[in-house]
C-alpha cells in the first residue's frame, strides 16, 4: 500500500502498481469527491462554486453563452445524482471537462434534430475540430501549440486590465484554484470567478476567428 499522501497507479502491465505523491489539488479534489460521495451537501456546493464559472465557459465554445450554464447545471445535476461512481484517483476537474465535453456535443446533436438555427463556430466545431476540444487530448494539444500562436495569444492576454489579466494568469497559467487565487489576492471567490469570466469572455471576442478560438482553448487547456 502506498504511504499516506499517496495514491498508486497500475503499470501498463497491471503488475506492481506505483506510487506517486499527490499534489496539493489532487489532495484537495480526494477530500472533496470523498465528502460529496457521503452525501454531504456543503461539499457539492463548494465544488459547485470552485469549478462553475470555468466550466460555464468551457461548455460556451460549444453552444454559446446561451446554453452554457444549462448543460453545465445538468451535469452538476448529474453529478450529484450519480455521486457514488466518483473515482477517487483522479482529479475533479479532468472529470468535469470530460462531463462538460460530452454534454455540449449531446446539447449541439440534440438541438441540430430540433432546430435549424446554429452558430458558424458549432457548425465548424461539430464537423472538424471536436478532438481539438477533448480534454483528454492534451498531449494533441500541446504538439499543435505553436510559439507563434503563443505570442498571439499572450498579447491578447496582456491587452486586459491588471486584475483581470492577473486572476487569469493565475488560474490558467499557474494552475490554481479559485480559492487559491481567493487566499492569495484576499478577494471574495465570486470576485475570482467574475474576472475568470470576464477575461475568456473578452479573449474569445479578441480572438473570435475560428481558428484562433480553438488555438485559445489549446492555450488553456495545454499549460
Amino acid at each position: 500500500m502506498c504511504r499516506p499522501g499517496m495514491r498508486h497507479f497500475w503499470t501498463n502491465d497491471k503488475k506492481p502498481y506505483l506510487c506517486k505523491r499527490l499534489t496539493g489539488t489532487e489532495v484537495e479534489d480526494s477530500t472533496l469527491i470523498a465528502r460529496v460521495k457521503a452525501g454531504d451537501r456543503g461539499a457539492f456546493n463548494e465544488l459547485y462554486g470552485i469549478y462553475w464559472a470555468s466550466l460555464v465557459n468551457y461548455a460556451g465554445l460549444f453552444v454559446g453563452d446561451d446554453g452554457a450554464e444549462d448543460v453545465v447545471q445538468d451535469v452538476f445535476v448529474r453529478v450529484w445524482l450519480r455521486r457514488d461512481n466518483l473515482r477517487d484517483d483522479g482529479t475533479l476537474q479532468g472529470y468535469l471537462l470530460r462531463s462538460v465535453y460530452h454534454a455540449s456535443l449531446n446539447a449541439l446533436k440534440k438541438g441540430a434534430n430540433a432546430t435549424a438555427y446554429r452558430s458558424w463556430v458549432a457548425q465548424q466545431i461539430e464537423q472538424s475540430c471536436y478532438a481539438h476540444y477533448d480534454p483528454d487530448d492534451s498531449e494533441v494539444i500541446r504538439k499543435l501549440y505553436s510559439q507563434e500562436i503563443a505570442g498571439q495569444i499572450d498579447a491578447a492576454v496582456e491587452s486586459l486590465s491588471p486584475k483581470c489579466r492577473e486572476v487569469f494568469r493565475m488560474s490558467h497559467i499557474e494552475g490554481l484554484s479559485n480559492r487559491e487565487i481567493s487566499e492569495r489576492l484576499g478577494i471574495t471567490l465570486s470576485t475570482v470567478e467574475n474576472h475568470i469570466y470576464n477575461a475568456l469572455k473578452q479573449l474569445r471576442q479578441k480572438l473570435s476567428h475560428y481558428k484562433m478560438l480553438i488555438l485559445l482553448t489549446m492555450y488553456i487547456l495545454g499549460r
